[in-house]
């Protein structure tokens, strides 16, 4: 028998923010954690992004994974990143 469990972890102070409600969130989890399981290809990019008139190929945003990547980093935490092991096996 397989039990399923889902829960996403929001702070209360952040609900309903956007994209910074993510990037927050993540933030929090990291600063509250001694480790942090990931899933990141580090030479993934994403797909160039068009706005209307304006051509903004040169742009190319961080996506919420990367910003929370680099915050392990920063913070210096101890990082276990599924992609790696799944790929280099």
């Amino acid at each position: 028998m397989s039990t399923k469990y889902y829960e996403t972890y929001y702070s209360k102070h952040i609900v309903n923010s956007g994209k910074a409600d993510y990037v927050e969130r993540n933030k929090e989890m990291i600063n509250k954690s001694d480790f942090c399981i990931i899933y990141y290809n580090k030479n993934y990019s994403s797909p160039r992004k068009k706005f209307s008139h304006i051509d903004l190929t040169a742009y190319q945003s961080n996506g919420g994974t990367k910003i929370a990547y680099n915050y392990v980093l920063k913070k210096n935490k101890t990082i276990i990143n599924i992609y790696d092991k799944l790929t280099n096996s």
